[in-house]
């Protein structure tokens, strides 16, 4: 990551760590254990990091895991609403074709 403020400029490396913290309690021990998984992606093809993450926490944690690269899922009233403006905007376009 490079960022320039002001004429300066800042170099900084990221991690190619990726960790899970977690802890399991046994109700009425009073106890926790501490449970922390770590990924080193430094020799993973960035074109893998993706996957290699989405199985690492479908492994290690209880997220639910999606590909964030792509818009999340619309609902089925957003659906209907996206197709109603863009039937709208259809309706408009031919008008003003038309018109000319």
């Amino acid at each position: 990551m490079s960022l320039s403020l002001g004429g300066e400029h800042l170099t900084m490396q990221g991690s190619t760590k990726a960790v899970i913290k977690a802890s399991i309690t046994i109700a009425g021990t009073k106890t926790v254990l501490p449970i922390t998984v770590e990924g080193e992606f430094k020799d993973i093809p960035v074109h893998l990091h993706q996957l290699y993450m989405q199985s690492m926490l479908a492994s290690y944690s209880n997220t639910n895991v999606y590909d964030n690269t792509k818009e999340e899922p619309k609902t089925i009233e957003e659906q209907k609403s996206e197709w109603r403006w863009n039937r709208i905007v259809e309706i408009i376009g031919k008008a003003i074709t038309n018109g000319r």
